[in-house]
């Protein structure tokens, strides 16, 4: 849990989420973090069940550390953490969606829960996951791709003229809502243009849909869950402040007709598929005023807070928390590449 992201601390709230959710009869529990200045801090003994109960992060900041119980390094050889029978994720963006952590793993033959290497850094590159579903007849968003040493400010007028008003600027292997924006004019364009630039060498920009907004998981080998609506309540737009901040109203089972939910659901399924995805994911959609969906990313790691949407779903067929973390080791191939 953690990493080197803009995403660190919603991966701690997986992380932490995902301990407490582990049985500590069948598993052996080493919570590994992944600090943002390059460290990792791991226990060297397995958590109790009381440490599991009431696992929090500030286990690695107690006085284990100081006693010999942990071990902190920097940038360790993942050789050092052996043996270990299974990986399990909590990582979010980048090094840890990306697939740096997924090769690492490989290489080191620890296997790992989620997509493999290739997938994940298909779907956290937002302009290759793009052709992809363009090339697979998904739908998304019409879009144009920035590069820093081409860009220029008719490049800014062509998108308004092609896409229309607002523009989505993006940082194209951000996450979370993060580092990206909305442009409704030239000159809001060009403002967030040079902010996102010191970031990226490259920008997606795309066009936006108005209409509704919905995300849904998919689990391989599981029945279809059922996606959320994302209802603004505060913002014009969803971002990081009304994804985390509690400014949006979020509707799961989502209250949409029957061919609707379907149709998601098939999207869902169609994403992880063409990204070559393993295991679980979510894919976001957007829904124009006349009905066309279109997708709009797929996250192969996902929120796993309690609260986050795909542990939201996958109660709705049955799948309690502790019964979807234990589904997804379940999922996890015996061996890796090594």
């Amino acid at each position: 849990m953690g990493g080197p992201s803009s995403e660190h601390l919603v991966s701690l709230v997986s992380g932490t989420g995902m301990v407490r959710a582990l049985d500590p009869h069948k598993y052996a529990i080493h919570p590994i973090l992944i600090a943002q200045n390059g460290n990792w801090i791991w226990s060297k003994k397995p958590l109790s069940p009381y440490q599991i109960q009431n696992f929090s992060t500030n286990f690695f900041a107690s006085g284990a550390t100081n006693s010999g119980e942990m071990q902190t390094k920097n940038r360790p050889s993942l050789e050092e953490l052996k043996p270990i029978d299974i990986a399990l994720l909590a990582l979010h963006g980048r090094f840890g969606e990306d697939g740096h952590i997924q090769a690492m793993l490989e290489y080191a033959g620890i296997p790992y829960t989620g997509s493999g290497l290739l997938a994940s850094a298909l779907a956290m590159d937002k302009i290759k996951s793009k052709e992809i579903f363009k090339a697979n007849g998904i739908p998304t968003p019409q879009f144009r791709v920035w590069c820093k040493s081409e860009h220029k400010p008719e490049h800014i007028q062509e998108a308004f003229s092609a896409l229309g008003s607002p523009l989505v600027i993006k940082d194209p292997m951000g996450g979370s809502s993060l580092d990206m924006g909305f442009a409704k004019t030239p000159e809001q364009a060009a403002e967030l243009c040079e902010k996102l630039f010191t970031k990226s060498q490259v920008l997606l920009v795309e066009q936006f849909i108005a209409g509704q907004e919905a995300s849904c998981g998919y689990i391989e080998g599981c029945v279809p869950l059922p996606p959320t609506e994302i209802k603004m309540t505060t913002r014009e737009f969803f971002d990081f402040d009304a994804k985390y901040n509690g400014e949006v109203q979020e509707i799961t089972p989502a209250e949409f007709p029957p061919a609707l939910t379907t149709a998601i659901q098939n999207l869902a399924r169609s994403a992880h598929l063409a990204l070559g995805c393993s295991a679980y994911s979510r894919t976001d959609v957007r829904i124009a005023p006349n009905g066309d969906l279109f997708v709009l990313e797929t996250n192969t790691l996902p929120g796993m807070t309690p609260t986050s949407f795909l542990p939201q779903q996958a109660l709705h067929i049955g799948l309690e928390y502790p019964a979807l973390i234990e589904k997804i080791i379940s999922l996890t191939p015996n061996s890796a590449l090594f």
